[in-house]
């Protein structure tokens, strides 16, 4: 498995400023290093996605801190595109690395 992409990985929050007013931010958790790729037609099929050219399968190594994080409510940005994830897989509880499918966010970040 060759790492050799960098990735980010953000949580949606809301804040309040100096003056009480809610602000929507994204924060960084982690940036870890990923494989990335298309999903196969095979997986497109078995997972019903009818976006397929839009779907990217990312792999990072696993992590407990990671693992206590990960949710499908998380976005990815890798080369200037934002991601929406669709499903994290600890591919059979292997505590190696996780798979995640992200779709594209047409029209940039949420």
């Amino acid at each position: 498995m060759a790492y050799t992409k960098k990735i980010t990985v953000q949580e949606y929050s809301e804040t309040d400023d100096s003056i009480g007013n809610m602000v929507r931010t994204w924060q960084t958790l982690f940036s870890p290093w990923a494989e990335i790729s298309t999903a196969t037609g095979k997986e497109y099929y078995e997972a019903a996605q009818i976006n397929s050219e839009n779907d990217v399968v990312f792999k990072i190594r696993y992590s407990r801190c990671m693992a206590e994080k990960l949710s499908s409510e998380l976005r990815i940005i890798y080369n200037g595109k934002y991601y929406d994830i669709r499903r994290i897989d600890d591919v059979n509880e292997q505590h190696r690395q996780f798979v995640i499918r992200a779709q594209i966010i047409n029209g940039g970040g949420r």
